[in-house]
């Protein structure tokens, strides 16, 4: 494989700033399974602090096995977000996120995201998660996107707002504490 030659990769959305690939199952495992191979595909710089907080192997695992049982839902699960200088240079790997599946039966999907700490505060975040939502709500049926995260988390709080996201209430269920719960719904027209 060449240096600007990649790996097939699930469905793909353009920002501003960014690139945002959707993993397939090919890239799922690259990423646990051949670190170099993973950067090499997606044609960016090799990141040594890949992935950002909040992923893990267990997660990244499970990313893996639900794309590798069902290939079809690529775009349903693991982005990553790559920033690009120029077209015939490598990008770099600025962060992830994703969907924590399909649309339930109600039309809504839940979205998380996180952000490599020397990307942060720089909007980089905030274009994702626009970037995310512009790719769901492209998809039929989808009538709406969730986020929870920890209510003492402002700097992710500014994030979903600036993306439209509204407040829509509190969960205490989780284990890390309190989370604030935020909505978009599908834009009219």
């Amino acid at each position: 494989m060449t240096a600007h030659e990649t790996v097939s990769a699930g469905p793909m959305w353009a920002t501003p700033r960014l690139r945002l690939v959707a993993l397939d199952t090919a890239l799922a495992c690259l990423q646990l399974d051949d670190r170099k191979q993973f950067f090499r595909a997606l044609n960016v710089s090799p990141e040594a602090s890949w992935p950002p907080e909040l992923n893990n192997t267990e997660s990244m695992t499970q990313t893996r096995d639900r794309l590798t049982d069902r290939p079809a839902e690529a775009g349903w699960h693991g982005w990553v977000f790559i920033m690009r200088w120029a077209d015939d240079a490598p990008g770099r790997l600025v962060g992830n996120g994703g969907f924590y599946g399909p649309p339930d039966k109600s039309g809504t999907v839940e979205v998380g995201y996180s952000m490599l700490p020397s990307f942060r505060e720089q909007g980089l975040a905030t274009e994702a998660v626009q970037g995310l939502a512009g790719w769901a709500f492209s998809q039929p049926g989808v009538t709406a996107i969730t986020a929870r995260t920890l209510v003492s988390a402002a700097a992710s709080r500014r994030v979903l707002e600036k993306s439209g996201f509204v407040m829509t209430g509190e969960d205490s269920s989780g284990q890390t504490g309190q989370l604030a719960v935020y909505t978009l719904q599908r834009p009219a027209g």
